[in-house]
């Protein structure tokens, strides 16, 4: 089916060269289904580059046999594929050949690039490039009366009456047809009224001879159109030979060929014929009122031929449609602005500003407007229209404490009274001593005018006489004051700045605050007051007045208020017997671990143990320990901050006691060691310690385990064994490494209390270990860099040597 497919359009698209070959193709058999796409998009590429229509092309399909399903199928499949639609059908593939894609996408590339060419100022080149328009001659209209018939041509001729047959006839090449048993009639050349004519003598003539006494009649009707050949040439933009029908224009031809180009005319072009010119075409007529005129029907070898632009002119500035214009000679400027849309709302009609080339330089010309209907344009001229002035001739404003302010129209006489009046008068809180008046004189500088606005209404003093562009500003006496606030800051729900209202009291802020919050007192509120004559000489210069009250927490209206003045900061203070819950956690070997709440402030951790009902059998009260959060203090910040200069001062070489420092001043929690059995035995001791807020109290299992971590030869674990001290368990691992820091040795207890080696004179005495216990041996820290290095050797070198210098001399002086 796509061989069929491919015989049909490469026979549309050459029909002029092979015409005998389309005759003699059968389309009965074709099956648009099986088509894809991409073939339907490509072989209607090559259609319309040829100059073939859709309706010839249908045409010439049903002609050659394609049933009218298909037919429809094809013509749906087309506009489907225009508007952007998928029409995949089921079965099929839609792709085609590598090399027939790479080619139809490059002649689609060839020509966007000769559109990118095209200059979108000049008028009317939109119009060859729009997809939408393109001058498509209706195939399916009634044979016009005036058609010449050529070769090619197919005449249906129907009789009727008496006698009923059809002929479907082509014109021969030699320009005739051939009737069956009437024999030949020419008729190249012919009308189609003419053609008829003589067709119905020759039928009534030989074997219809009814056709002379009516009672048989014969119609002649054109069937296929023939397609011609037609020339373009000159500043077109695809110049060359096009295939066209036969009832093609001037306009269809200049749509196949896109248009004039850049250098093409576009107002004088000729349609030749028999090495005449026939006809000239202004497309400007089309463009600017619709007509055709001089758009004749194209017949075969006709020559249409696009000169160069004679002159031009550029269009800028207000103007509905900017652009470059051809022009005739003798054309008129209003002419111009009447193709180019005429002005736009905001454009300068006085005059316009024209820019000539003379046969040197440049020329300026101002026309004005009463000349627009009588310059005459040249080619080359720039015509720019401008924008009327940002200003007005007839405007005042006011604004400020006027009751509609805003501008207004200054009409003859208007005075500031009369301007205040309109404004619908002043405001209660308008500034009635003084105003001002912003104007511009003369030669453009600013002046400003001050009034009584009071006497002004009053009419106490004389009226000002207003002025164009007048700006007059009349000041709120809230403009003039500073803007008053209190602050209200403590135990309330909304603390913050807030707006001074003139008669506002302490429950009043209070309350616009969102009232007390739960931890607030009443009972203690203290007002501080901005002093505003303080003596600066005296020796003690009170800054600031406290003022303690003694509020109703209600905030009823009952009772005596104190009121309030401008930047008053009120501040409620926490009430002291106020506590919020505090809890701690006790986890691990008791009876009943959990979250406990602190009952008082002193709760002490053998309270919370007797709470959790004491230890398990299997508990290790001497390992247990208490994690507390460490929370950000400013005290714990200081501390911080002085890490952070101990860190920065540290030498590059030896940062490891810096960094020590800074992950201590960091750690989100301490361990504290804890001894429960002490604690036990003796309530209140000193390692009985008060219970904080999120302390978690831990009492682990019985550990019958020791480790031993660090630079030994075996780190390792060992079951528990009494009285032994730490260095069995380190010979049991094998001993020191060769990388151990002996005296640096400790042991950590699970209580998370350390014990390290203790020496006298000579004497070491190594802690006792118990269950549960870890021993670290350290690592000898790396002395690579601790040295001294070339240059710090022969600096010291040098200074001894000097020192010894001075004392030798010292010495001799001496003797």
């Amino acid at each position: 089916m796509r061989k069929i497919f491919l015989l049909l359009f490469i026979a549309i698209t050459s029909i002029a060269a092979n015409a005998q070959q389309l005759l003699q193709t059968d389309l009965r058999q074709i099956d648009v289904d099986k088509l894809s796409d991409d073939e339907i998009i490509y072989y209607y590429n090559r259609m319309q580059q040829a100059g073939v229509s859709l309706d010839q092309a249908m045409q010439i399909a049903a002609s050659r046999g394609m049933s009218k399903d298909e037919l429809d199928k094809l013509q749906k499949r087309i506009q489907q594929i225009n508007s952007g639609q998928k029409s995949v059908t089921p079965g099929t593939k839609n792709s085609r050949p590598d090399s027939v894609t790479t080619s139809r996408s490059e002649n689609q590339q060839k020509f966007s690039e000769q559109d990118e060419k095209y200059d979108k100022r000049i008028f009317g080149s939109d119009l060859f490039r729009s997809s939408s328009v393109s001058f498509e001659p209706n195939l399916r209209i009634a044979t016009p009366a005036n058609y010449v018939l050529g070769p090619d041509d197919e005449l249906s001729i129907n009789v009727y009456g008496n006698s009923e047959t059809k002929y479907n006839l082509k014109v021969t090449p030699e320009g005739s047809i051939y009737i069956p048993n009437a024999g030949p009639v020419f008729v190249s050349g012919l009308t189609v009224e003419d053609a008829t004519s003589k067709i119905k003598a020759k039928l009534a003539g030989t074997i219809y001879k009814a056709i002379n006494t009516g009672n048989t009649k014969v119609q002649v009707n054109l069937g296929n159109i023939r397609s011609i050949r037609v020339t373009i040439i000159g500043e077109a933009k695809k110049p060359g030979s096009y295939t066209v029908s036969s009832l093609s224009t001037v306009f269809n031809a200049l749509y196949l060929c896109g248009g004039p180009n850049n250098n093409g005319s576009y107002r004088a072009i000729e349609l030749v014929r028999n090495n005449k010119v026939v006809s000239i075409i202004d497309i400007y007529s089309f463009l600017l009122k619709g007509s055709m005129a001089g758009n004749l029907r194209l017949m075969d070898q006709d020559v249409i031929r696009i000169p160069y632009y004679q002159s031009r002119v550029n269009i800028a500035g207000e103007i509905k449609r900017p652009g470059i214009f051809e022009i005739n000679e003798g054309d008129k400027l209003l002419s111009i602005f009447s193709a180019a849309g005429g002005f736009t709302d905001s454009a300068y009609r006085n005059s316009v500003k024209i820019t000539r080339l003379t046969d040197r330089e440049r020329s300026v010309s101002d026309v004005l407007s009463d000349s627009f209907s009588s310059y005459t344009l040249r080619g080359g001229d720039s015509i720019n229209i401008g924008k009327v002035l940002n200003r007005y001739t007839n405007r005042v404003k006011i604004d400020g404490a006027i009751n509609r302010p805003g501008e207004f129209e200054l009409s003859d006489g208007l005075t500031l009274k009369g301007l205040i009046e309109k404004a619908d008068g002043l405001r209660k809180d308008a500034y009635l001593i003084r105003g001002l008046i912003t104007r511009l004189k003369d030669n453009l500088d600013v002046e400003v005018v001050s009034f009584d606005p009071g006497a002004i209404m009053a009419g106490e003093q004389p009226d000002i006489l207003l002025k164009k562009e007048d700006d007059i500003s009349i000041s709120s006496i809230k403009d003039l004051k500073d803007k008053f606030t209190f602050s209200v800051q403590g135990e309330v729900r909304k603390p913050g700045l807030y707006d001074f209202k003139d008669s506002t009291s302490i429950k009043d802020l209070v309350f616009a605050a969102g009232g007390f919050t739960e931890a607030a007192t009443a009972k203690r509120i203290e007002v501080a007051r901005r002093v505003t004559n303080a003596d600066v000489n005296a020796t003690s210069t009170e800054i600031a007045k406290i003022i303690q009250l003694d509020a109703e927490k209600d905030l009823s209206v009952s009772g005596g208020d104190f009121y309030l003045k401008p930047f008053d900061v009120v501040i409620v203070r926490n009430n002291p017997g106020y506590y919020t819950q505090r809890t701690v956690i006790v986890d691990g070997e008791v009876l009943y671990p959990g979250p406990y709440i602190i009952n008082s402030n002193d709760e002490r951790l053998s309270n919370i143990i007797e709470r959790a009902g004491g230890f398990k059998n299997t508990a290790d009260p001497s390992a247990a320990s208490l994690k507390r959060l460490n929370l950000m203090s400013p005290q714990s910040e200081i501390k911080l901050r002085k890490i952070e200069k101990i860190a920065i001062s540290q030498n590059s070489r030896d940062t490891s006691s810096a960094d020590s420092l800074a992950k201590e001043g960091v750690r989100p929690y301490d361990l504290i060691g804890i001894n429960l059995e002490e604690v036990l035995k003796t309530p209140g001791i000193t390692n009985d310690l008060i219970l904080e807020n999120g302390d978690v109290v831990f009492v682990p299992k019985k550990n019958q385990a020791v480790k031993v971590r660090g630079e030994v030869l075996f780190p390792t674990q060992f079951a528990f064994q009494e009285n032994k001290n730490m260095k069995y368990y380190i010979g049991k691992a094998g001993g020191f490494s060769s990388n151990a820091v002996k005296r640096k040795s400790f042991v950590l207890g699970t209580n998370g209390n350390a014990r390290k080696v203790k020496s006298f004179l000579f004497i070491k005495t190594y802690p006792e270990i118990f269950g549960g216990d870890e021993i670290f041996v350290p690592k000898t820290p790396d002395k690579k860099g601790s040295g001294l290095s070339t240059a710090e050797i022969i600096g010291i070198s040098t200074a001894v040597a000097s020192l010894a210098s001075v004392v030798i001399a010292l010495l001799n002086i001496t003797k």
